[in-house]
């Protein structure tokens, strides 16, 4: 069953970052939408605007939920949190038991499908050999951390309804997502950039050789749209990553010349020093009730190389609006200086 135009979908996350991003999607697609998330923050007029109705709901809780999919055709799961500092107990809460509750409840409401976002960082980081990792690639080491180890359970839910429960499922992991209106992830490097405007050297990192895997938030909401539309998707699992290989240094080297409109030098940290840093900050942190302003498991991200073979969702016919991170990163900074993202 391929979801016509004018299907209802609920769009789960809807206040978040890519969330509110696949409401806009989805609503341009002509399908109807409601919006799920437990609050829709500062979307709601949004939403209102789209024409998308928003209801809120805590999906970590079982009861009700056959209620918000009530008249639902397909579920766009977006909903998860990627916070390196949430406790471990709570991320796979969000990440692996509410996608339990969402499948179960789905199944016993009558939704037909159910595309599930994922993570690239499924796989592991530290053993690839420098060649795009493939969707069947074994898992010589397991997932990086606990946002990747809960987002690995969460698939293990889908494929078990997918194959034994009557709910056609697809999943996506995607590359590192970015554009407008991020709140973390990439927004995050991009304000430390940001930060050394007036210094003569800017701060990265780690030895700025490690290789980059990007995607624009537009084409994830894009590949999940297609896969809700394609029979030949269901029951698949597929990497969403353009086809940008920039390393480190590189990427950075793009956001000084868009920023600053010339390439600064690095002053390079090695990963190895500021990881008991990190340590210390996020345990200080925790204590104050507050947010760390350096990650542990950003730093064990940027360790590693992250390739991503993007082959088979080309095969099964989708085409990238944003292939290259050059171009794309460019319009998501112009975005950040005009909106006034970058100040202080």
């Amino acid at each position: 069953m391929s979801i016509s135009k004018g299907a209802r979908v609920l769009v789960t996350g809807a206040a978040g970052f890519t969330g509110h991003h696949m409401v806009m999607e989805a609503a341009k697609a002509g399908l109807e939408v409601r919006a799920t998330d437990v609050s829709s923050r500062h979307y709601g007029a949004m939403f209102e605007a789209l024409g998308a109705e928003f209801v809120a709901s805590d999906l970590t809780r079982r009861e009700g939920l056959e209620t918000l999919l009530e008249g639902i055709d397909a579920v766009l799961h977006v909903a998860g949190i990627h916070d390196y500092s949430t406790r471990r107990e709570t991320m796979f809460r969000v990440n692996a038991e509410a996608v339990e509750n969402l499948c179960a409840a789905g199944v016993s409401a009558g939704v037909k499908r159910f595309i599930h976002l994922s993570s690239a960082g499924v796989y592991g980081y530290d053993w690839h050999d420098g060649t795009p990792v493939k969707e069947d690639a074994a898992k010589l080491t397991p997932p990086l951390n606990a946002y990747n180890e809960s987002k690995w359970a969460g698939e293990q839910v889908v494929h078990r309804y997918g194959s034994g429960k009557g709910l056609e499922t697809t999943v996506l992991r995607p590359a590192a997502i970015y554009g407008a209106r991020s709140e973390y992830g990439i927004y995050t490097a991009v304000k430390l950039a940001h930060a050394d405007r007036n210094k003569k050297r800017m701060m990265m990192v780690g030895s700025g050789e490690r290789i980059e895997g990007f995607v624009h938030v537009e084409d994830v909401c894009r590949a999940m749209l297609y896969a809700l539309d394609n029979d030949s998707m269901i029951g698949g699992i597929y990497n969403v990553a353009d086809d940008s290989r920039l390393t480190t240094a590189e990427f950075f080297r793009l956001i000084s010349r868009e920023l600053f409109g010339v390439e600064k030098e690095f002053l390079r940290i090695p990963v190895r020093v500021l990881i008991p840093v990190a340590v210390v900050l996020q345990f200080m942190a925790k204590l104050l009730g507050k947010k760390s302003s350096l990650e542990k498991g950003t730093l064990d991200y940027m360790s590693c190389d992250r390739i991503w073979d993007n082959t088979a969702i080309k095969k099964a016919g989708f085409t990238f609006k944003h292939p290259s991170v050059e171009v794309g990163m460019k319009d998501t900074l112009r975005w950040y200086r005009e909106n006034g993202w970058l100040r202080g």
